[in-house]
């Protein structure tokens, strides 16, 4: 029952494949298959080859550092043993410290790691050499050689003795200090901690980073005479890290447990110099600038860190080398860490690496060995790849021979579909193939007829609907629109009326009446639309618009409308016509923007008290002779008002509207003329206005005087004038605000 459940299944999935699909999807699965497989098995064989040979170079690495530092620490405690049994044996004298300080500047000659060399007594006797190394670019110049007492330090010549005093010491007691206390507290060899020292030689201002080895010195008596110690350039570690192969890219840092670097291979110094004080300061391996030394540390913190332990003593629980890795940025990290031991040396009472517990970390990117294996996976892959596309077009041409009839008419109608009627069919064909062929030629013919007439109809719908006004809707078509569907939006609501169109009609024949709308309606549709408007409605001349975008849009195409207008008169004048003038009054608010009406006949209109007072406004253009009026809200959208010339044309309470509202005159699109008039007296008029405002009307009448005088025919004056006089002969409230009422619509 499941195999037939299985089949039928199966059944269902390949009836909705391509014919040619078919035919080919079995043989590329296998294929596929086969191909993955090798891909998978070259893939793991690959990353087993790169897991030994990364651990055979880390411990290869770790184990040459170890050597190395074994050697190297070794010898400084080296040269103390031969210090103390030279004295001991009596071979040099401690009253002599010239010939002291000389066989300590041949040691300086003989050992290249050892920095320092020195001895102390108990009664606050010092002699020392030490080596300045030549940290400078110039290849030329050569480490220096210094020698002190326990009063003074001294430049030593080519024969290792005193040449010049270069610094006088005082009151420098060594017994006191805390290097030699914990010396002869251990009684046996220790090593101090790493200290860094800022030098100031002949060379350049640089870091010598150091660790000493020390011990306690007795007689042939048994007696303690002192402390023999011998310091060491922690850099020279660096160097030899830097020397080493770390595969491409891998890195090697040398730690304490405490997470400071000793060493590293990378040119990150191990120190930080602290500007407020100039004093060195270690490196924490957490605040290096490496990411392989950082993130490495963090993640042995992490991996090492016992319940309710601080991270700061997780590394102290590295015991024995250990195996981990970890991802950087993404990328496989290889790494290796293991405690700088020495097996031999713990079988002795006293070890030479007493006060040393550093940490060797080997770090290497999985990337560095990962080259040759994923070129030889992509060879595979490309191989395979390409005798699948070989195997997929050899079955293509196999499988077209039997179904490229079919083909070439499921060809045809997705051509079809998209419209293109015009199409190779296999109509010369006599078997099923060629009725088919034949059946969707006379289809093809009846719906392209039909699509022809179903555009008609469109576009005749979008002149009696506009694709905007859809588009507000969130329509796609007009077949989408029910009645009733609304948005509500804020936009910018424009009324538009031509003057006089009354007196002018009058002097036409009806013929003449549509045939002069449509021309000026002709003219200003365009600028609505150029300016992202939307048509509302046409009312007889006067035209209802909306702005969705911004203010801006609206005041800038009603500027545009009415330069357009003046163009438009020009062209009336020369047919010896009459020229129009329009008013235009905007208003911004929110609208209910939607369809209306019964079953049978509806439309798509605005509801919104918004519409009714833009509609006041542009009425209220007659009253003060503008052309452009705008409410104090759109003024208040607009982007940057200075971009236009406005005025504060009046306050005013419309009828049916309990709230004044400040009305502006935008007189950009006004002629030329007129605009040069009412720029030179608007300072004037303004100041007017205010004085007006404080009910200072005898001020006022001064200032609007002064309008008139340039600008005669300004009508807002005249009005004024009218206003103040009146005020002046029978007075207004005491809470007169400056608000003039109108009573007609």
């Amino acid at each position: 029952m499941q195999i037939k459940s299985l089949i039928n299944y199966f059944s269902k999935l390949f009836e909705r494949l391509p014919l040619r699909v078919v035919l080919i999807i079995p043989f590329i699965i296998q294929l596929i298959t086969v191909v993955g497989l090798i891909w998978y098995l070259s893939f793991n064989n690959g990353q087993k080859a790169i897991n030994e040979l990364t651990t055979e170079l880390r411990n290869e690495i770790t184990i040459r550092i170890e050597q190395h530092l074994l050697s190297y620490l070794k010898t400084p405690h080296l040269i103390n043993q031969i210090n103390s049994d030279t004295l001991r044996l009596g071979a040099l004298d401690l009253a002599n410290e010239k010939e002291i300080q000389h066989f300590f500047w041949q040691q300086l000659q003989m050992f290249d790691s050892a920095s320092y060399i020195s001895f102390s007594s108990e009664e606050g006797q010092y002699i020392g050499a030490e080596r300045r190394e030549n940290k400078s670019s110039d290849p030329n110049k050569k480490d220096q050689f210094y020698l002190y007492t326990v009063t003074a330090e001294y430049l030593a010549n080519s024969k290792g003795y005193p040449e010049k005093l270069t610094n006088p010491i005082e009151n420098y007691k060594p017994y006191e200090r805390p290097w030699y206390k914990n010396t002869v507290k251990a009684n046996k060899p220790i090593w101090s901690e790493i200290y860094g020292l800022l030098d100031a030689n002949d060379f350049d201002l640089a870091v010598t980073q150091t660790v000493s080895a020390n011990q306690p010195f007795y007689d042939k008596d048994g007696k303690l005479r002192g402390v023999l110690g011998t310091d060491i350039f922690l850099s020279q570690i660096r160097d030899f890290l830097t020397g080493l192969k770390i595969g491409k890219t891998g890195k090697t840092f040398i730690m304490e447990r405490s997470g400071m670097i000793v060493a590293s291979s990378t040119e990150e110094q191990p120190y930080l110099i602290n500007p407020k004080n100039n004093e060195v300061e270690r490196l924490d391996a957490l605040h290096s600038k490496i990411p392989a030394i950082n993130r490495s540390v963090e993640y042995l913190i992490e991996h090492f860190k016992k319940d309710n332990e601080k991270p700061e003593l997780a590394l102290n629980n590295i015991n024995s080398s250990v195996h981990l890795e970890f991802k950087l940025d993404g990328q496989k990290q290889y790494l290796q860490v293991k405690p700088l031991d020495n097996i031999q040396d713990k079988l002795h009472k006293n070890s030479y690496l007493e006060g040393i517990d550093w940490l060797i970390v080997v770090v290497i990117p999985e990337s560095d060995f990962m080259e040759h294996i994923n070129a030889a996976t992509r060879a595979t892959i490309l191989l395979c790849f390409a005798a699948l596309v070989i195997a997929i077009i050899v079955s293509l041409l196999i499988s077209k021979w039997p179904v490229m009839p079919v083909l070439r008419l499921n060809a045809a109608a997705q051509k079809l579909m998209e419209g293109k009627w015009e199409q190779d069919l296999p109509i010369e064909r006599s078997d099923e193939i060629g009725n088919l062929a034949r059946s969707f030629k006379s289809m093809a013919m009846q719906l392209k007829k039909v699509f022809e007439d179903l555009e008609k109809v469109n576009k005749a719908y979008e002149r009696f609907v506009p694709k905007e006004f859809l588009k507000l809707l969130d329509k796609k078509s007009v077949l989408e629109i029910n009645l009733g569907d609304q948005v509500e939006k804020e936009m910018t609501v424009l009324f538009l009326d031509v003057r006089g169109f009354t007196s002018i009609s009058e002097k036409m024949t009806p013929q003449d009446n549509f045939e002069f709308i449509n021309s000026y309606l002709g003219q200003m549709e365009p600028v609505i639309y150029e300016y992202n408007g939307v048509i509302d409605k046409y009312i007889g001349d006067a035209i209802m618009a909306l702005f969705p975008t911004n203010a801006d849009d609206a005041v800038a195409g009603s500027v545009a409308m009415l330069k357009t207008l003046h163009r438009y008169n020009l062209t009336l004048k020369s047919k010896g016509q009459d020229a129009i003038k329009i008013g235009i009054g905007l208003h911004t608010g929110r609208l209910m923007l939607g369809t209306i009406g019964g079953l049978t006949r509806m439309e798509g209109t605005v509801i919104s008290d918004a519409v009714n007072l833009a509609s006041r406004i542009e009425g209220m253009t007659k009253q003060y002779g503008a052309s452009l009026l705008i409410s104090e809200i759109t003024y208040a959208h607009l982007t940057n008002p200075s971009q236009y010339l406005i005025r504060d044309i009046d306050k005013v309470q419309v009828k049916g509207k309990s709230k004044p509202i400040t009305v502006y005159e935008v007189f950009n699109g006004d002629l030329p003329k007129i605009v040069k008039l009412k720029k030179k007296t608007l300072a004037n008029f303004e100041q007017a206005i205010i004085l007006y405002r404080r009910k200072e009307f005898s001020q006022a009448l001064g200032y609007f005087d002064k309008v008139l005088q340039i600008y005669a025919d300004d009508k807002a004056t005249q009005n004024y004038v009218i206003r103040c006089k009146r005020y002046e002969e029978i007075g207004v409230p005491d809470d007169w605000a400056g608000v003039e009422v109108l009573q007609s619509k």
